[in-house]
């Protein structure tokens, strides 16, 4: 029944009955017309009502219901590959900080059914959000809707970018898996599908099939950036050995605190820019290394190593340059 049936259903018994009928009162308007006066001005603002309420109703045309629904009850989309690290940054801090004091997510995540499985759920878009609700114990607003596996990902994926949500190397393993899985049937009909660079989505997809090795040499695989996918690409096809081995080194020395920009002039063995590099044992710099393009030597602290070591350090050096 229409908004404005029910507000006719409503109004009814305005109409004052006639002396002698069922319901009939003492009426203040004596006459027919009067009566007819007092309907009309009624009509007049029930109408102005009903208008008022149907283009706000219009707002809502094919807005989707949202409910609220147990975080347990929903699982990441199968296209999803978000690092874990996204999960430990200050901006998921902060989301989820809001969502507390909120006491809920204001605005919506978006779900679809797993098919076969009653009250489960596979997010479309807002894999941040549920997590901040999982974490906080607090039901899930949502959005629920039946879409295709490509629809799915089309919308997680535009999303993500009008978020700046994923890092470079995230969207690049999403976008393989896309591919590896058949979503699309090559490089260029993703691209259209989204609507995104081809090149961006071929740096994106560089970086997704590098060696895990050379990903592990950074702190995090957020830090890749889409301008390094080439040279690192070319550096390993140049020389995999030599590349792999760096990484291995880079990794075990993670704590040195070298920066992504440092690690990846390490990988592609970009010269480091003339300086010195201070070995510091218990507080006390012992050694110096002074390095300028290929020319690097290394000079020690008065006393740090004695002429009984000196045979020493000769096999350590010849060792670690033969590996």
């Amino acid at each position: 029944m229409s908004i404005k049936d029910r507000l006719s259903k409503k109004m009814e018994g305005l109409v004052v009955p006639a002396k002698g009928e069922p319901g009939a009162v003492q009426s203040p308007l004596r006459t027919g017309p009067g009566q007819m006066l007092m309907v009309n001005s009624l009509m007049k603002e029930s109408n102005a009502k009903v208008a008022e309420l149907e283009d706000r109703l219009k707002q809502f045309d094919g807005a989707l219901p949202v409910r609220l629904i147990a975080p347990e009850k929903i699982v990441a989309s199968h296209w999803a590959n978000r690092s874990a690290q996204n999960f430990d940054t200050a901006d998921f801090i902060a989301l989820k900080d809001e969502i507390a004091n909120a006491q809920g997510n204001v605005q919506p995540i978006k779900v679809r059914p797993v098919k076969g499985q009653d009250d489960l759920y596979e997010i479309v878009f807002g894999h941040r959000r549920h997590r901040a609700c999982l974490e906080l114990g607090l039901p899930v607003l949502a959005m629920v809707e039946e879409v295709s596996d490509a629809e799915l990902f089309k919308e997680m994926d535009r999303e993500n970018r009008a978020r700046l949500d994923l890092s470079p190397w995230e969207q690049g393993m999403m976008y393989r898996r896309a591919l590896d899985e058949k979503l699309f049937a090559s490089q260029e009909q993703l691209a259209k599908e989204l609507g995104i660079d081809a090149g961006n989505l071929s740096k994106a997809l560089k970086l997704a099939t590098l060696d895990s090795s050379m990903v592990d040499a950074f702190s995090s695989p957020l830090d890749l950036q889409y301008r390094w996918a080439k040279p690192l690409a070319e550096a390993l096809k140049a020389d995999q050995a030599a590349v792999l081995l760096r990484a291995k080194m880079l990794k075990e020395k993670r704590q040195d605190g070298l920066s992504a920009k440092g690690v990846f002039d390490a990988l592609v063995g970009t010269p480091a820019k003339a300086g010195a590099t201070e070995i510091t044992i218990d507080g006390e710099v012992r050694a110096t290394i002074t390095h300028n393009g290929d020319d690097v030597s290394i000079r020690f602290a008065k006393g740090a190593v004695g002429v009984d070591r000196v045979q020493e350090l000769k096999w350590i050096l010849e060792e670690w340059l033969k590996g």
